[in-house]
């Protein structure tokens, strides 16, 4: 994984504490020098080392008072974005809560009596969890559908998201609609990576004329790809046989996956009729969305106070030292 830092600057958080740098002239300029009762000193050669040190404390007691003036105005290093080049892709979960998913699955041949979204849930959990470098999010739908977790880099709050279903499902499989916000979501965003669709249903829909017009035209201009996880029940239709054509409108879930066929998209279904079988599909998801994908992570600013003051304690203590040494009288001969 590549990275690269951009910033938005440096800046002040009261800069108005910037007009006491006036005060930093005044060791410059004011002499403080103590008189001693002697004739004259004029025909005594200079001593250089007295003038360095003398200037030495001069600038050191302006250093101390325009750091402390600096300090106290708040400076700070500016909200950084760091830029991150991995492998993954920009993933909306669009997860099924109808009243069906609390049914088990087809294949009553396993002990595990999982119902569709308890397995669903526990495996992607493990999907999240594991996708560390793609941006996720998750809308979940029955009759209407919900934005639950916007597309970022958090996955805490994907996997609140999943942690509560556990509630259970209720309502219809209303899909285009959960389709469409998901879809919708990418409006307005930079390309920066691949992009897919990863439904997780039990069911299909009949979809008006127009409807299918929509999603088509939002698949196409978001250029995302579908993954769908056809979570089939006891009851359901399988994808792998078509029904007879007087009895296509009983098995809207294979209506659904012929529409999905002709969207022009990148593809893909899973028929799961087992817990196992919807492990096999996301991890068979992982490997294929795994392609470059280009995302940001924000840091928060950084306060610099710390440093100015450190400047100006060592020149405090740099003036303690030299007021050590500071001849009080002259000595007598």
């Amino acid at each position: 994984m590549n990275e690269f830092l951009q910033s938005t600057g440096a800046g002040l958080q009261s800069p108005g504490w910037l007009v006491l740098l006036l005060l930093a002239l005044l060791p410059l300029v004011v002499r403080g020098h103590a008189a001693f009762p002697y004739p004259s000193v004029s025909r005594l050669p200079e001593d250089e080392l007295s003038l360095w040190i003398e200037r030495f404390w001069r600038w050191s007691g302006a250093l101390a008072i325009a750091t402390l003036a600096v300090a106290m105005s708040g400076p700070y290093w500016g909200e950084q974005q760091m830029e991150k080049v991995g492998r993954g892709a920009h993933v909306m979960i669009v997860l099924d809560r109808s009243a069906s998913m609390n049914d088990s699955f087809a294949d009553t041949r396993t002990k595990n009596d999982e119902s569709k979204m308890a397995a669903a849930r526990r495996v992607l959990q493990s999907f999240v969890g594991k996708s560390r470098e793609d941006l996720l999010g998750m809308v979940t739908f029955s009759t209407s559908p919900i934005l639950v977790a916007p597309l970022g880099g958090d996955r805490e709050a994907v996997l609140a998201a999943l942690r509560a279903t556990e509630a259970g499902g209720m309502g219809f499989t209303a899909v285009a609609r959960g389709l469409g916000m998901a879809l919708d979501y990418f409006e307005g965003r930079p390309v920066t990576g691949a992009r897919a669709i990863l439904l997780v249903s039990d069911g299909g829909a009949h979809l008006d004329v127009k409807t299918q017009d929509m999603l088509r035209e939002m698949f196409h201009r978001q250029g995302a790809s579908l993954y769908w996880v056809y979570l089939r029940s006891a009851n359901g239709a399988s994808l792998k046989d078509a029904p007879e054509d007087e009895n296509r409108d009983a098995f809207p879930e294979y209506q659904l996956h012929e529409y999905f066929q002709s969207l022009g998209v990148n593809y893909h279904v899973y028929e799961a009729e087992s817990p196992q079988a919807v492990e096999d599909a996301l991890a068979d998801i992982a490997r294929l969305k795994n392609q470059p994908v280009k995302y940001y992570e924000a840091s928060a600013r950084q306060d610099l106070s710390w440093i100015f003051y450190l400047i100006a304690l060592l020149c405090t203590a740099a003036l303690f030292a030299l007021h050590l040494t500071e001849v009080k009288r002259w000595r007598a001969v």
